[in-house]
């Protein structure tokens, strides 16, 4: 019996630029882009890390991910600090003004996300679990090649 032809590759980036389309559009009023918006909001959830790690773990281009931490920096919104164990690296941090900021992203953001599930009748819940679970499997496939 033969697997069904699968479209994951075209669903994920469909739903990644349409929610990056939209979610632009709703963040016009911060004067921020979605991507770095969803930065603001990982460094919210671990500050502290790394740039290097930072870029890893989002899966995003170094190059790229330093030029919205410049951005990011100039806003006054995250901070780069030499690492206490690496003097070459850098910690990333959001400032007093970067939370706010990242608070009031998570709740636009987790609204529009509720919003979308909703309209299409899927248990969000369950789609966030799935998804981690791949996710972390192709992690651990990095490190094991």
């Amino acid at each position: 019996m033969s697997m069904p032809d699968m479209h994951f590759s075209q669903y994920i980036a469909g739903i990644y630029r349409r929610s990056k389309n939209e979610t632009n559009r709703q963040l016009t009023a911060l004067n921020i882009r979605a991507t770095q918006s969803d930065l603001m909001m990982f460094i919210a959830e671990h500050p502290g890390r790394q740039q290097q790690q930072i870029a890893r773990e989002m899966s995003v281009d170094a190059s790229l991910l330093a030029r919205d931490l410049t951005v990011l920096t100039q806003k006054g919104w995250v901070t780069r600090t030499p690492s206490t164990t690496d003097g070459r690296a850098k910690e990333i941090t959001l400032t007093a003004t970067g939370q706010r900021v990242a608070t009031q992203l998570t709740t636009t953001m987790t609204a529009w996300w509720q919003q979308l599930m909703q309209a299409a009748g899927v248990a969000a819940p369950e789609l966030d679990r799935q998804l981690a679970t791949v996710y972390r499997t192709l992690i651990a496939r990095e490190r094991d090649v």
